[in-house]
C-alpha cells in the first residue's frame, strides 16, 4: 500500500478530519485515533445507529485504531506527546488556540518531532477575522453562495436557498487537507 509504515495520530472529530484520516488508513497509513473519555467523537450519536455504533462514526473511522486520553491530564497529555515521537502526521480539528492551551499544538509536537506534519482544521483557518466563528458545513455553503444556486431559488421566483444533501463542504476540506498533507 502507497502509505505502509506511515503513522497518523488523529485528533479529529465528525467529518472533515476523519474523513482524510480514513483516506490515509484505506491506504495503508497506520492511524490512531484519538478520542476524549466520556462521549469521544460527537459523530459517535449521529443517527442511523448500527447496534451499538453509528454508521456514521463507523463509516469513518474503519480501519484505525483507538485510544481514549484527557488531554487536559498531564499525564495523558504526556502519552500524547510520546506518540507523536513516533508518528508522521497529526491531524486536529479543534476551535484555534484549543490545542495551543492544551500542550499539543504544532510548536509543542514539532519540540519532540521536528519532521512532524501537522494538519490543523478549522471552518474559517487559524487566523484572520473569522476564526473564532464556529462553521458548520451548512454555514460554509450559505457564505460561499452555494446554497443560492440549490433548490428553490434557481427554480422559481421568491424560493428559498436549500443545502446540499451531502456535506461536501466537509467533504471537500478533508480532501483538500489530504492534497496538503
Amino acid at each position: 500500500m502507497k502509505l505502509d509504515g506511515i503513522r497518523v495520530l488523529d485528533m479529529s472529530s465528525f467529518l472533515p478530519g476523519p474523513y482524510l484520516t480514513l483516506s490515509m488508513a484505506d491506504h495503508g497509513a497506520e492511524v490512531i485515533k484519538i478520542e476524549a473519555p466520556g462521549e469521544g467523537d460527537p459523530g459517535r450519536g449521529i443517527l442511523p445507529m448500527d447496534g451499538a455504533h453509528s454508521a456514521f462514526f463507523r463509516n469513518l473511522n474503519r480501519g484505525k485504531k483507538s485510544i481514549v486520553l484527557n488531554l487536559k491530564n498531564d499525564d495523558d497529555r504526556e502519552q500524547l506527546l510520546k506518540l507523536a515521537e513516533t508518528a508522521d502526521v497529526i491531524v486536529e480539528s479543534s476551535r484555534p488556540g484549543v490545542a495551543r492551551r492544551l500542550g499539543v499544538d504544532y510548536e509543542s509536537v514539532a519540540a519532540r518531532n521536528p519532521g512532524i506534519v501537522y494538519c490543523a482544521i478549522s471552518a474559517f483557518g487559524q487566523d484572520g477575522p473569522y476564526k473564532d466563528r464556529p462553521g458548520y458545513d451548512f454555514m460554509i455553503q450559505a457564505m460561499g453562495g452555494l446554497m443560492s444556486i440549490t433548490g428553490a431559488p434557481d427554480q422559481e421566483p421568491g424560493g428559498q436557498p436549500m443545502k446540499v444533501g451531502v456535506a461536501v463542504a466537509d467533504i471537500f476540506t478533508g480532501l483538500y487537507a489530504t492534497i496538503g498533507i
